[in-house]
């Protein structure tokens, strides 16, 4: 066979030494690498632990990291929330000496009403009596009768509106004109009215000061008001107003803006007491409880009210001050005989 008929061979031996070379790189690169590759996909003996919530991830199919998406742990807090405990003292063979300290009591600025005594009570009549009597009998009767145990424990705050300076005086306190009420409103209302309209009667008697009442001596006078009105000034002073809850008497007497409503406890003593007309006094449930016990008590014969109190209730009532129907001004006066004894 001619050589132009076989296959054409490839002289290797005349291009190895190149190609040779270069198949070497390659393969020395090959292994050079080979090692850092395995040890990224092979797993590793004796591996370390568990990785940590906050660590990356590797994943075994495509040995690429993975971020865990899960949130990273709380750190567990430096400082303990509880409070330390303190340490205990290092001992110093010192006494420890405790002390006690008494509190101040704290102040409420509420004061107590005044205790009032029979000895601190205001008495009738307590200024100079005058020589105008008539005859020698009269005073002498006159000062026992002040001065009676009867009397004086019946507390008569009728006897001290118009003729006790001391009572005039303690008016300028409304705790202690409240303590007076206390004592008076605690006395015995019934058996307190009849002893004193029995000493009025002993009053008049001729041997007495019948003569120096008949002849219009104005202490004389004085005294029998003050005696026969003792229940209806008892119990018109012994009100209490729903308002204030104080007696209506002090409220009266407190009431620096209107003085009128001092004076309507007067007009229980009769004529020249009336209140007729302005000013006024103030038109509220006092007023409207006083004038009906004075509306009762214009009922009994021999009372002052018989002459003064429908004078004053046709006034409130008809001059339009307080309205109508406001007082009863429709009261038959002095048709009664007998005393109210009514507790």
């Amino acid at each position: 066979m001619s050589s132009n008929n076989h296959p054409r061979r490839i002289n290797m031996s005349a291009h190895c030494p190149a190609r040779c070379s270069l198949l070497l790189v390659w393969t020395l690169l090959i292994l050079l690498a080979l090692p850092s590759v395995s040890a990224s996909v092979l797993p590793i003996q004796n591996a370390a632990p568990a990785l940590q919530p906050s660590d990356p991830e590797v994943s075994p199919n495509s040995g690429e990291i993975v971020a865990d998406p899960s949130p990273p742990a709380h750190p567990t807090p430096i400082l303990d929330p509880s409070p330390p405990s303190s340490p205990s003292p290092p001992s110093n063979n010192l006494t420890t000496i405790t002390t006690t300290t008494t509190p101040t009591p704290t102040t409420n600025h509420l004061h107590p009403r005044s205790q009032t005594t029979s000895t601190t009570f205001p008495t009738p009549f307590d200024t100079s009596l005058t020589n105008n009597f008539t005859t020698t009998t009269c005073p002498e009767f006159f000062t026992s009768l002040l001065t009676n145990t009867t009397l004086t424990s019946c507390h008569a705050i009728s006897l001290l509106l118009r003729n006790s300076d001391s009572f005039f005086h303690a008016l300028t306190s409304a705790p202690l004109v409240s303590s007076i009420l206390d004592t008076a409103c605690s006395s015995p209302v019934s058996s307190c009215s009849s002893a004193l309209t029995n000493l009025a009667t002993t009053l008049l008697h001729p041997s007495n000061c019948g003569h120096d009442y008949s002849a219009g001596n104005q202490l004389v006078v004085d005294l029998y008001t003050d005696l026969i009105t003792y229940e209806p000034l008892y119990r018109a002073t012994c009100l209490q107003s729903p308002v204030t809850n104080n007696y209506c008497f002090v409220d009266a007497v407190t009431n620096t803006s209107n003085a009128v409503n001092y004076d309507v406890y007067f007009v229980a003593y009769g004529t020249g007491d009336e209140i007729t007309g302005a000013p006024w006094p103030t038109c509220n449930a006092c007023l409207q409880a006083t004038m009906a016990v004075f509306a009762e008590w214009a009922g009994v014969d021999g009372q002052p009210l018989v002459e003064s109190y429908l004078p004053t209730a046709r006034a409130l009532d008809g001059e339009g001050v307080c309205g109508a129907g406001f007082v009863n001004a429709n009261v038959t006066v002095g048709e009664r005989w007998v005393i109210l004894l009514r507790d």
